[in-house]
């Protein structure tokens, strides 16, 4: 049985506390809580100061509980990447099946943790103003935490909102908490779904205008991932304008990666990456890292499968079928793999590659990402704009398969087509299950595939909105819960 320990210098200024779960786990993952910490009113006095700050907050994105288990369990919940049947330790079949529950731990520790770093966020956006600092790095902090604040309110409005936007904006969404809650102040109740995402594009827009242009860490926040998360949000909401406009500034810096790079394992940052979350070797999440599940060697959980059907559409010739070939050594060339052979209930994958280190970042946004989404947009704005549309969408076909030509498709025909796109570039990185909801498509699943969980769930069904944790509702009667 292997340990993990993970000692980091965390600095926790304030939580919407809940509850703590253990989940059993095929290796034995120890997280050791900070000995030291320091109080709100010492915590940004000074620049070094109000860096640590920063650095807890990033700290907690980081977490396994969190991030990653949100990226593994939008993946686990769309047709395209599963647990396998059998050897799965019981690690996101749950979200797979779609019978989450109240108590399910998964989802208590992404509303828990998500709200620790909003609370976070909030009390550093709320003490910079008297911090002995310059009015400059006081508006780069304050810009930097808002963008954050922003980002999380979206990743859980995704999850818990009773319906997407563009089902219902009038529909329960979650708690927005744009200040500190003290001892004596009450719990806020669920926002609109339209409000949680005003109370978003706000935050983005603040942040987009305050935050330096000259600081390009991928590492961090920056002005190119904030506006690639407006172009996410814009794109969520069926704004298809503004969705184009904000993925093509933000890519605008960034050259695709080539197609040799898409086979070098997504676990170090490439000329595309827009915004990434470090490993290093003494600070990492080790085996609850994504890279981990989708592992082929049995070094990490090596549980998850990519389908069939995802698998079969990709052409020949398309450098990323390279993806599913195993190379004999791990981190060795895709191209001198034997041909991809189905293993367990679906295909491994070599995308994510995962070391004995844990020293694998982990990928948010890149700007492949951006471009089709400016494709999909134009093609849903249609016209004129179908040809910047398909113009962008080649930029990604291209690169997979030089002899690629311009699409000849129109309408929702070509919308289809960069939905499919989305689908064999994107596949792992996150976005299916968001795709599915803002999409308004159904969940389709066929034991053809691979799949051992069939199901059939309709555009719009109470099942797509997941449960609020149980705990939440107890300690907050403001939250009413999702249907269920």
């Amino acid at each position: 049985m292997k340990y993990f320990r993970k000692l980091t210098s965390k600095i926790f200024l304030g939580t919407l506390a809940l509850t703590s779960v253990l989940i059993s786990c095929k290796k034995d993952f120890l997280e050791v809580a900070p000995t030291q910490s320091i109080s709100s009113t010492e915590a940004f006095t000074t620049e070094p100061k109000l860096q640590a700050a920063m650095t807890g907050i990033y700290d907690l994105l980081t977490s396994s509980a969190f991030t990653y288990n949100i990226i593994l369990n939008a993946e686990a919940k769309g047709e395209d990447t599963y647990p396998n049947s059998t050897g799965n330790y019981s690690r996101f079949v749950n979200g797979y099946q779609y019978v989450e529950t109240v108590n399910n731990g998964e989802l208590q520790s992404h509303w828990s943790i998500g709200y620790r770093i909003i609370a976070n966020c909030n009390q550093l956006i709320e003490n910079v103003p008297a911090a002995p600092v310059t009015d400059a790095v006081k508006k780069r902090y304050i810009a930097e935490a808002t963008a954050v604040r922003a980002y999380v309110h979206f990743q859980l409005v995704r999850e818990f909102g009773e319906k997407s936007f563009v089902l219902d904006p009038e529909a329960m969404g979650v708690p927005v908490v744009e200040k500190s809650i003290g001892p004596n102040d009450e719990f806020p109740a669920r926002a609109k779904v339209k409000d949680v995402y005003a109370s978003i594009l706000k935050d983005l827009l603040f942040a987009e205008t305050n935050f330096p242009t000259t600081l390009k860490d991928v590492y961090r926040i920056n002005i190119n991932s904030i506006k690639a998360i407006e172009a996410r949000v814009y794109l969520t909401m069926g704004n298809w304008a503004k969705a184009s406009e904000l993925a093509k500034a933000s890519r605008a810096p960034y050259a695709l990666s080539s197609g040799s790079a898409l086979l070098e394992g997504f676990r170090l940052p490439t000329p595309e990456w827009i915004w990434a979350l470090r490993s290093t070797a003494d600070d990492n999440s080790f085996f609850l890292e994504v890279s981990s599940f989708y592992d082929p060697y049995d070094r990490g959980y090596s549980s998850f499968r990519v389908s069939k059907d995802l698998f079969a559409s990709f052409a020949t010739n398309d450098i990323r079928k390279n993806q599913f070939r195993i190379p004999a050594t791990g981190g060795g060339d895709p191209t001198t793999g034997p041909p991809p052979s189905v293993s367990g209930d679906g295909y491994f994958t070599s995308k994510f590659v995962f070391d004995a280190s844990g020293a694998n970042d982990q990928l948010l946004i890149r700007a492949s990402e951006m471009v089709l989404t400016e494709a999909e947009a134009e093609a849903r704005i249609g016209g004129a704009n179908e040809l910047a549309a398909k113009n962008a969408l080649l930029l990604i076909q291209r690169r997979a398969n030089p002899a690629a030509v311009i699409s000849a498709n129109t309408g929702n025909a070509l919308v289809a087509e960069i939905l499919l796109e989305r689908r064999k570039e994107l596949f792992g990185e996150g976005h299916r299950y968001y795709d599915i909801l803002r999409t308004k498509q159904s969940l389709v699943r066929v034991a053809s595939a691979g799949h051992w969980s069939v199901l059939n769930i309709p555009a719009g069904d109470k099942k797509f909105a997941l449960p609020i944790p149980q705990a939440e509702i107890n300690a907050n009667p403001k939250v009413v819960q999702n249907p269920l």
